[in-house]
């Protein structure tokens, strides 16, 4: 394993999740979690949304 490899961020806090799709709050990006059409996990009092659900919903997978 080289000294240089990157790793991906697999999961976002809402907030972050809504800034990537332009939302303005996070109202929606916990609408699509409810819905189910993005994938997130509660940890303690937040959740952490799962980035390749988002790539997907956003159509880039």
């Amino acid at each position: 394993m080289s000294t240089s490899t990157q790793y991906q961020q697999l999961t976002a806090k809402p907030a972050e999740v809504a800034a990537m799709l332009g939302y303005k709050d996070t109202k929606t990006v916990y609408g699509l979690i409810r819905t189910g059409k993005i994938r997130a996990r509660k940890v303690g009092n937040t959740f952490l949304v799962n980035l390749s659900s988002v790539r997907k919903f956003a159509g880039e997978e």
